[in-house]
């Protein structure tokens, strides 16, 4: 592979040395169609929490354990569930390969360590950087060290990452049968307000004709993405999968050298490593407007593509493009009533959970009113969406109202509390998934 130049950035402060690496990832390269040198120069994503849900995470890799999401609600190794969410010891993530209660993030097939790289490895002077080096990586486990598992993981993994704060969800999976888990897991994303990028897969067939999901849903909240080809990035591999209907963009997939499970480097190529490219310029945008939707961050990053030739309906991703359109675009549910909606209600012994999400015009609303039972609990205007706790034992129907500035309801909205499920219970369910990496 050909070596290409790399740029150097500034924020007002001192830009650390490139990476040592850093002249072998021609994605990043200034002069490429991707342009995310230009992207570098307005925001790195930083505080943006990104779920990879693939294969685990080398959490202690020196490019990711700066930028690893940590659950401050759990206490690391005591065994007990201390944030109430399900889950026991979810510290880091979660592990959905076996219904075991503990939780082992161990990469066994180094797919999720390499995609968690091109997403956010750090800007550390060493090794290799990411799309968006200060975002925050949330591991979900849902593929075996063959980078094989079940679509009922991943619908879970999905629910777990917009749950526990996930603002993108990255699936570099998928297979060619709509499973009704990972359909209705999408369905949930999309009322949290969580943006879902997809690998297209790599067949080199049109995915238009022969679906594989979860880049062929539908919704929103979803982006399939095709795969491009060193050095300038605008052809596109033989492997790739395509779409005009169902692929909207394409992003470098081909010889990428990102962070592997060894804690070195290696490269991979596939749509496996198209769409993490994708997430991370997601997250770019999503850290310059906290307030975009999903669908707001799908659209803006569609019509700031570049257009090609190639069969994918809105061209090639541009990072640069993506993150001025983002700044400059105003939300198109700002001018909309506020709603809200209460996405989670769930009762343990430790108390109420709620996720709840503002709609619309949310800068009208000045605080939020949780009722529950006659108890009322005030809450300042947060990002959407947000958790509140709540210590009572007792159940009932949870109701939620957006408040202006005098008291006034703008919004309301309610929702019965139901008694926390046994978790990963979809494990060995759905059909079959595996990764998008080309294998040889």
């Amino acid at each position: 592979m050909a070596v290409v130049g790399v740029a150097t950035l500034s924020l007002g402060t001192r830009a650390p040395a490139q990476d040592s690496r850093q002249g072998e990832q021609w994605a990043v390269a200034p002069g490429t169609v991707f342009d995310l040198p230009g992207a570098w120069a307005l925001t790195r994503g930083a505080g943006v929490v990104v779920a990879v849900i693939d294969s685990g995470t080398r959490l202690d890799h020196p490019d990711l354990a700066k930028n690893i999401w940590t659950n401050f609600g759990e206490v690391p190794g005591n065994g007990k569930d201390d944030d109430g969410n399900g889950y026991v010891d979810d510290v880091h993530g979660v592990d959905l390969t076996t219904q075991r209660k503990t939780q082992n993030l161990t990469d066994g097939a180094g797919h999720g360590t390499h995609v968690a790289g091109i997403i956010a490895a750090a800007r550390n002077g060493r090794g290799v950087v990411g799309v968006a080096p200060e975002a925050r990586i949330m591991t979900v486990k849902v593929l075996d060290a063959d980078g094989a598992g079940n679509m009922g993981a991943v619908a879970d993994g999905i629910g777990y990452a917009a749950a526990n704060g996930a603002r993108i969800i990255n699936l570099s999976l998928g297979g060619p049968f709509r499973d009704k888990w990972l359909a209705a897991a999408v369905k949930k994303a999309n009322a949290a307000d969580v943006l879902i990028i997809a690998s297209a897969g790599n067949e080199g067939i049109s995915i238009d004709r022969k679906p594989f999901y979860p880049a062929s849903f539908p919704s929103p909240n979803v982006i399939g993405v095709a795969a491009t080809a060193p050095n300038s990035g605008r052809q596109m591999p033989d492997f790739s999968n395509y779409g005009k209907l169902t692929v909207p963009i394409a992003a470098p997939g081909e010889e990428v050298l990102s962070t592997s499970k060894t804690g070195g480097y290696e490269y991979k190529s596939g749509t496996s490593m198209a769409a993490p490219h994708a997430t991370g310029v997601a997250a770019l945008m999503a850290a310059v407007r906290p307030d975009a939707s999903a669908a707001e961050l799908r659209a803006m990053m569609l019509q700031a593509a570049t257009r090609a030739s190639l069969p994918v309906g809105a061209g090639y991703l541009d990072a640069a493009r993506s993150v001025v359109q983002a700044m400059n675009g105003s939300s198109y549910d700002g001018a909309q009533r506020p709603a809200v909606r209460v996405l989670l209600a769930t009762r343990n012994k430790r108390g109420i959970v709620a996720q709840i999400a503002g709609i619309g015009n949310v800068q009208a609303i000045r605080r939020y009113r949780v009722t529950l039972g006659g108890r009322v609990v005030g809450v300042k205007r947060r990002g959407s969406p947000f958790t509140v706790r709540i210590r009572s034992r007792r159940g009932g129907t949870l109701k939620v109202e957006g408040l202006d500035r005098r008291g006034g309801v703008l919004a309301s909205a309610t929702r019965r509390v139901v008694a926390v499920r046994k978790r990963k219970g979809n494990v060995k369910r759905g059909r079959h998934v595996g990764s998008s990496v080309r294998i040889g």
